[in-house]
């Protein structure tokens, strides 16, 4: 942080300023501090764009966008005058350095970071893409590092999902190292776009260089080679690899969800980063200290000679403004990093690490048998799965929940809802706890497009080791989830010969099901129905792993109209093979290992 030059402005907005954390195209920004003690981050608008209407348009909509997505994952904003003389915007100061400042200082992370720092940033671009906003512009300068997880920020570029772009003719809109194909193409985006960002900022993150190259040969270059060529992961192996990849797929629709993400991933461990970078983070919090320190006034009666025994409460400790929300997990930990700083003042760095992390910790996944403190039933924390059907008729949907410990009003649960012919994702916030955990949805993915509603609320009731579900006039009981994606013996290729769907309905037709070990929610299994010279292949979306293997083709890989998807079908442990069997109409047939 620089120290304030004799332009700066001392105050903005009733926030005082500390000192300068920067400067760029769009503007100053500075560390301020607010009338009841908070850190926050104040950017000023250059004076020269504050009279461009197209500038101010823009610096509007990254304002709101980024009070639509909140702050779990990214910077709160907590005020801002867009329409002054001046416009300005102050967040919640973040304490981190970003990705690429800690890439670039301490070298690669370890694979249980990459994941760790995978699952933060899915979580934020669920945030992000639950408001139908694309953020666009995801890379390791916008992503900032704490000790509580990774931080997005930058809403400059951010659009709503359904909003045309116009551009100047041959423009781009990002930053073409981490840009997905489509948006190189000038093509429509869609949240995919951001989940190529996500696998492109992995692999910077797991090996320091750029999947697509630097541009160092030519913006030309770079651009083909993010069309074109598959992206340079040398270095990177396991689960950090698989993910990568699946991320930067050149198709959109064949990279999974930042839903999908989540469920493929471990749980993230309380001190997700090196030791080195969180001694760069204690140093950090140190200074904060320090600088709190010397900017607090003196109390009445105080000696100026001699400090007090017990330090003035550091920034965060005090009461936060009222949008905020003073029982988030995130802003207890917060509040102990700097309780922490206090308490090491005079000690040696690494003792101040530890403080630092023996606080009170949460899962930064949100999930993990009830982990950190919340509104959600402890035993009703996991995953669940079964089947609701309508009282009246055969209408029935299988339903696989997630509940996650949080409070009320916030989200809690991703539920994914599977009929006959559609999938259908959301995210849920708890409106009640008790006697029943009470949950609002909100849609996140509909397959096909467009084919999903957004159910009415739904309640989830603890019923001995199950959990009853119910909405309107459906209900079912949903049995605690064993497995998050098929068991390892019955991965693989299995064959059989029956007639089906798949093609215009022929005896003699041979069924092929590619069992991978993706979690549920991804398309981890390929479906090859052969008959006569018609070969036809799909992908399909796992859905549960239970006693059945529950599946549904989403996508067709062979192009002909002779080939069309079928629905949802089931494999079953039978003897030393599977039985198969159609959800719809009941055929079945025996299969094989191959």
């Amino acid at each position: 942080m620089e120290v304030l030059s004799p332009g700066d402005p001392e105050e903005v907005g009733g926030y005082r300023l500390l000192g300068r954390l920067g400067s760029g195209g769009m503007g100053r920004v500075y560390l301020g501090r607010s009338r009841g003690g908070r850190m926050v981050a104040v950017k000023l608008v250059h004076a020269e764009l504050a009279g461009d209407p197209v500038f101010l348009r823009r610096f509007r909509r990254e304002v709101e966008a980024a009070r639509r997505v909140g702050g779990e994952w990214t910077a709160p904003v907590l005020d801002a005058d867009t329409e002054s003389a001046a416009p300005w915007v102050a967040t919640g100061y973040v304490p981190g350095p970003t990705l690429t400042e800690t890439v670039e200082r301490h070298g690669p992370l370890p694979e249980d970071s990459v994941l760790a720092l995978a699952a933060g940033l899915a979580r934020a671009l669920q945030a992000v893409h639950a408001c139908d906003l694309i953020h666009r512009d995801l890379k390791p300068s916008n992503v900032l590092v704490t000790i509580d997880g990774p931080r997005v920020i930058d809403f400059g570029i951010v659009r709503a999902v359904d909003a045309s772009v116009a551009t100047r003719s041959g423009a781009l809109i990002g930053s073409p190292p981490f840009m997905a194909p489509e948006q190189v193409r000038g093509a429509d985006v869609t949240a995919a776009c951001d989940v190529f960002s996500l696998g492109s900022v992995l692999a910077y993150a797991a090996t320091g260089r750029r999947p697509f190259g630097s541009g160092a040969n030519g913006l030309h270059a770079l651009l083909f080679r993010v069309l074109q060529e598959p992206p340079d992961l040398e270095g990177m192996s396991g689960p950090v690899r698989a993910l990568a990849e699946s991320c930067l797929a050149k198709e959109p629709e064949r990279r999974p969800t930042p839903a999908e993400i989540l469920e493929s991933l471990p749980p993230v461990p309380d001190r997700w980063l090196p030791a080195e970078v969180l001694a760069e983070l204690g140093r950090h919090a140190a200074g904060l200290l320090a600088l709190d320190t010397a900017e607090a006034p003196a109390g009445p009666g105080a000696a100026t000679t001699t400090p007090p025994t017990v330090p003035a409460p550091p920034p965060g400790t005090t009461a936060p403004p009222p949008e905020t929300n003073t029982r988030s997990p995130a802003r207890r930990r917060g509040r102990l990093v700097a309780a922490g700083a206090a308490a090491a003042v005079g000690t040696v760095v690494a003792g101040l690490v530890i403080v630092l992390l023996d606080g009170d910790r949460t899962n930064a996944t949100g999930s993990g048998g009830g982990a950190g403190r919340g509104d959600v039933p402890t035993a009703m924390v996991g995953t669940w799965d079964g089947s609701a059907h309508k009282s009246e008729g055969d209408t029935w949907w299988h339903h696989r929940v997630t509940l996650v410990q949080g409070e009320l009003g916030t989200d809690v649960a991703r539920i994914r809802m599977v009929g006959r012919d559609q999938i259908c994702e959301y995210t849920a916030t708890m409106t009640s706890a008790s006697p029943s955990v009470t949950l609002r949805p909100r849609l996140t993915r509909s397959i096909p497009p467009g084919q999903c509603a957004v159910p009415p609320s739904q309640s989830m009731t603890q019923n001995g080791a199950d959990v009853h579900w119910g909405s309107q006039d459906m209900a079912g009981t949903l049995n605690r989830a064993k497995h998050e994606s098929v068991p390892a013996e019955l991965r693989g290729r299995w064959w059989g010969t029956a007639a089906g769907l798949t093609v215009v309905p022929t005896q003699g037709m041979r069924r092929q099901f590619d069992i991978g070990g993706g979690a549920v929610g991804t398309e981890s299994i390929k479906i090859t129905t052969t008959v006569g010279d018609l070969t036809c292949e799909s992908t399909a979306m796992l859905i549960s792993a239970e006693e059945k293997i529950y599946f549904v083709p989403i996508r067709l890989l062979t192009r002909t109209s002779r080939c069309v998807l079928g629905g949802g079908q089931y494999l079953a442990p039978s003897g030393v093979g599977l039985a198969w069997e159609d959800a719809e109409t009941g055929e079945g047939a025996n299969l094989q290992r191959s």
